[in-house]
């Protein structure tokens, strides 16, 4: 599985209190011109080989970026869904790559916020 396949799967069965829907790597138009449901998209921030041996490579550096729109309407703490969406990663062994801080979008009123969570996953497989 991708990395954003992982973290949708992951989020889904967290399922967080005051986040609404959670998409891979797209947003349905929905979803872009709803105002009143809080959303999330993850999307591949970066994918590299590691762990090099044998002129081969046995790992992944995987980092994936997710966005939160706020719904207008939210009764929830945002710090309480942040903490949450934090947490159900690092209790995955994700590690917290960067968050940034909330902004309001000038057009839609709503708040937003990006993270960055990052794994190093083994392959087993060979090619």
């Amino acid at each position: 599985m991708s990395a954003v396949d992982d973290a949708v799967s992951i989020l889904s069965q967290a399922s967080i209190a005051g986040v609404d829907a959670i998409y891979g790597n797209n947003l349905p138009q929905e979803a872009i011109d709803s105002k009143y449901k809080t959303v999330i998209l993850i999307t591949d921030a970066a994918n590299s080989p590691s762990s090099f041996g044998n002129n081969d490579f046995w790992a992944l550096n995987q980092e994936i970026e997710i966005q939160i729109w706020y719904s207008q309407l939210l009764d929830s703490d945002f710090d309480t869904i942040e903490v949450a969406l934090m947490k159900t990663f690092v209790h995955q062994n994700w590690q917290v790559a960067a968050v940034r801080q909330r902004i309001l979008d000038p057009v839609s009123q709503q708040l937003s916020n990006t993270f960055y969570f990052s794994r190093t996953k083994i392959l087993k497989e060979t090619f």
